[in-house]
Protein backbone atom coordinates (compact mmCIF):
# COMPACT_ATOMS: atom_id res chain seq x y z
CA UNK A 1 0.00 0.00 0.00
CA UNK A 2 1.19 3.72 -0.78
CA UNK A 3 0.03 6.83 -0.20
CA UNK A 4 -0.79 7.86 -3.84
CA UNK A 5 -3.34 4.84 -3.78
CA UNK A 6 -4.98 5.70 -0.83
CA UNK A 7 -4.77 9.33 0.27
CA UNK A 8 -8.56 10.02 -1.18
CA UNK A 9 -9.99 6.45 0.05
CA UNK A 10 -11.90 6.74 3.26
CA UNK A 11 -10.99 4.04 5.33
CA UNK A 12 -13.62 2.61 7.67
CA UNK A 13 -12.97 0.66 11.32
CA UNK A 14 -14.19 -2.67 12.24
CA UNK A 15 -15.45 -3.94 15.10
CA UNK A 16 -15.70 -2.27 18.32
CA UNK A 17 -13.16 -1.44 21.36
CA UNK A 18 -13.25 -3.97 24.36
CA UNK A 19 -11.27 -2.74 27.03
CA UNK A 20 -7.49 -1.62 27.90
CA UNK A 21 -4.64 -4.33 28.27
CA UNK A 22 -3.91 -4.70 32.17
CA UNK A 23 -0.32 -5.64 30.93
CA UNK A 24 0.45 -2.51 28.69
CA UNK A 25 -1.28 0.44 27.25
CA UNK A 26 -2.47 -1.33 24.55
CA UNK A 27 -6.52 -1.35 23.13
CA UNK A 28 -8.46 -4.50 22.87
CA UNK A 29 -10.91 -4.72 20.02
CA UNK A 30 -12.87 -6.99 19.08
CA UNK A 31 -13.74 -8.09 14.90
CA UNK A 32 -15.81 -11.02 15.79
CA UNK A 33 -16.61 -14.09 18.46
CA UNK A 34 -13.10 -15.45 17.81
CA UNK A 35 -11.58 -12.57 16.24
CA UNK A 36 -9.65 -10.33 18.89
CA UNK A 37 -6.57 -7.87 18.46
CA UNK A 38 -4.61 -5.71 20.71
CA UNK A 39 -3.41 -2.66 18.96
CA UNK A 40 -0.79 -0.22 20.23
CA UNK A 41 -1.91 2.96 20.98
CA UNK A 42 -1.02 4.53 18.10
CA UNK A 43 -2.90 1.90 15.76
CA UNK A 44 -5.66 2.20 18.08
CA UNK A 45 -6.28 6.51 17.52
CA UNK A 46 -5.44 5.94 14.08
CA UNK A 47 -7.99 3.14 13.65
CA UNK A 48 -10.53 5.69 15.71
CA UNK A 49 -9.86 7.63 13.08
CA UNK A 50 -10.95 5.71 10.36
CA UNK A 51 -14.99 6.75 10.48
CA UNK A 52 -15.64 6.60 6.84
CA UNK A 53 -15.99 9.90 6.30
CA UNK A 54 -12.42 11.21 6.64
CA UNK A 55 -9.98 10.09 3.59
CA UNK A 56 -6.44 8.94 4.48
CA UNK A 57 -5.06 12.17 3.62
CA UNK A 58 -7.48 14.18 5.88
CA UNK A 59 -6.01 11.50 8.67
CA UNK A 60 -2.40 12.55 7.66
CA UNK A 61 -2.96 15.81 8.04
CA UNK A 62 -4.88 15.88 11.45
CA UNK A 63 -2.23 13.24 13.41
CA UNK A 64 -0.23 16.16 11.77
CA UNK A 65 -1.39 19.08 13.39
CA UNK A 66 -2.05 17.04 16.98
CA UNK A 67 1.50 15.93 17.00
CA UNK A 68 3.06 18.88 15.88
CA UNK A 69 5.15 17.26 13.02
CA UNK A 70 5.74 17.82 9.68
CA UNK A 71 3.62 15.79 7.50
CA UNK A 72 6.03 14.01 6.01
CA UNK A 73 6.90 12.45 8.96
CA UNK A 74 4.00 11.01 9.80
CA UNK A 75 2.43 9.48 6.05
CA UNK A 76 4.54 6.71 5.41
CA UNK A 77 3.89 5.26 9.42
CA UNK A 78 0.16 6.18 9.15
CA UNK A 79 -0.10 4.31 5.50
CA UNK A 80 1.90 1.56 7.21
CA UNK A 81 -0.40 0.95 10.48
CA UNK A 82 -3.29 1.55 7.79
CA UNK A 83 -1.81 -1.62 5.59
CA UNK A 84 -1.69 -3.48 8.39
CA UNK A 85 -5.07 -2.58 10.07
CA UNK A 86 -6.33 -3.69 6.46
CA UNK A 87 -4.52 -6.86 6.81
CA UNK A 88 -6.30 -7.81 10.03
CA UNK A 89 -9.90 -7.01 8.43
CA UNK A 90 -9.63 -4.08 11.24
CA UNK A 91 -10.71 -1.13 8.23
CA UNK A 92 -11.89 -1.60 5.05
CA UNK A 93 -11.62 1.01 1.99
Amino acid sequence: MNFEDVKDKKPKKIGELIDRSEESDNYIVKVAEDKVYELAPIAYYIWAMCDGNRSVDEIINELSKEANLDISQVRDPVVMVLDELEKASLITF
